[in-house]
């Protein structure tokens, strides 16, 4: 009983800190260009909702393969239009 309540607890905490809602949240409040030159930092949870981001070295939007689940970046967007849309002026 004990191991089931103790998994029940974790499976809980990993879908609140990797929820999606945190993401929209943020990035309501984000500025763009400025936004775009944020960095996005490689962590353990697959982005699945804003796989794309701008990439200052390149200066082009490409797929991104993983995001934290923090989000702590305004470089993240849904589609490859929008990414090219909001930072293209860079």
């Amino acid at each position: 009983m004990k191991v089931l309540l103790l998994v029940s607890f974790l499976s809980t905490l990993l879908i609140t800190m990797c929820s999606g809602d945190k993401l929209e949240d943020f990035l309501r409040s984000c500025r763009y260009p400025s936004g775009c030159l944020q960095l996005r930092e490689n962590a353990y949870c697959i982005s699945t909702t804003h796989p794309y981001g701008y990439n200052p070295l390149t200066k082009t939007c490409n797929r991104m393969s993983r995001i934290g689940c923090g989000y702590n970046t305004c470089n993240a967007f849904s589609t490859l239009e929008d990414c090219k849309k909001k930072c293209s002026s860079l």
